[in-house]
């Protein structure tokens, strides 16, 4: 059976989640911290990638590499776009990433957060050209809104849509609004575009699932709740690992 593969950019991401697990087995991979672990008898890998986009791809390279997973769930923090209706402490689940470094810097002295698509592909999967968008799995992610709802987990909204990546963290109250009225995203984070280009280039589903911890725009720290983010996002995590460690039988 080839196992599930859990990741996120530090532990603190995935410490909810690891706290229920009573049997873990410390490993390293590719000189990242990992843990195994079992799902009603069915293999599970944590994997500790590490933040930012080129952690993420030798991390998550490495680990398909050795264990060749059937599907990857990357979990974490993100900012949340508060025009997508986000607040602190919700969680959304992303439709496809978009990483938006990449592309062609527009011809004009004036600051903008728009590029111009690349003129070649990044790379082509069942006849289909990317360059800075990644689709994700729709009716995986549709899964994972169901499973959580079907908990009737309480405390949180539940988003899904497009999430954004990008090297640079947003802090400015023009930026954040520059990214939404070009994408209209739900959460922006570092490491989804990264996680879903080498996912994709597998052709392994990766789905991905995140809790604000702060509002994407003007930094303000004092306002961020990194822990409720943790604890909501990794609740989310195992609702949908539960579904899909679910014997066939007891799912009717």
């Amino acid at each position: 059976m080839k196992p599930i593969l859990l990741m996120a950019a530090v532990e603190h991401e995935l410490a909810p989640a690891l706290a229920c697990f009573e049997n873990k087995e410390q490993v390293t991979i590719a000189g990242r911290h990992a843990y195994t672990m079992a799902c009603e008898d069915h293999p599970i890998i944590a994997l500790v990638a590490g933040p930012g986009a080129v952690n993420t791809t030798q991390s998550l390279t490495a680990a398909i590499e050795r264990f060749s997973p059937s599907l990857i769930i990357q979990v974490g923090c993100a900012g949340g776009f508060a025009k997508a209706g986000v607040s602190v402490g919700d969680v959304a689940v992303a439709t496809e990433e978009i990483d938006v470094h990449m592309g062609i810097e527009p011809e004009t002295e004036k600051k903008s957060v728009r590029r111009t698509p690349l003129p070649f592909s990044l790379m082509e999967k069942e006849g289909r050209q990317y360059t800075h968008r990644f689709l994700l799995d729709r009716d995986l992610a549709d899964e994972a809104v169901a499973a959580v709802r079907n908990m009737n987990l309480t405390g949180f909204a539940l988003h899904k849509g497009s999430f954004v990546s990008g090297s640079t963290i947003t802090a400015t109250a023009s930026r954040a609004k520059g990214l939404f009225d070009l994408y209209c995203p739900v959460m922006e984070s570092m490491e989804g575009a990264a996680a879903a280009h080498t996912a994709i280039h597998y052709g392994i589903p990766l789905v991905e699932i995140r809790g604000a911890s702060n509002l994407v725009g003007k930094r303000d720290r004092d306002n961020w709740n990194l822990p409720l983010a943790f604890e909501n996002s990794c609740a989310c995590l195992m609702a949908f690992l539960k579904l899909k460690c679910m014997p066939p039988a007891a799912k009717g």
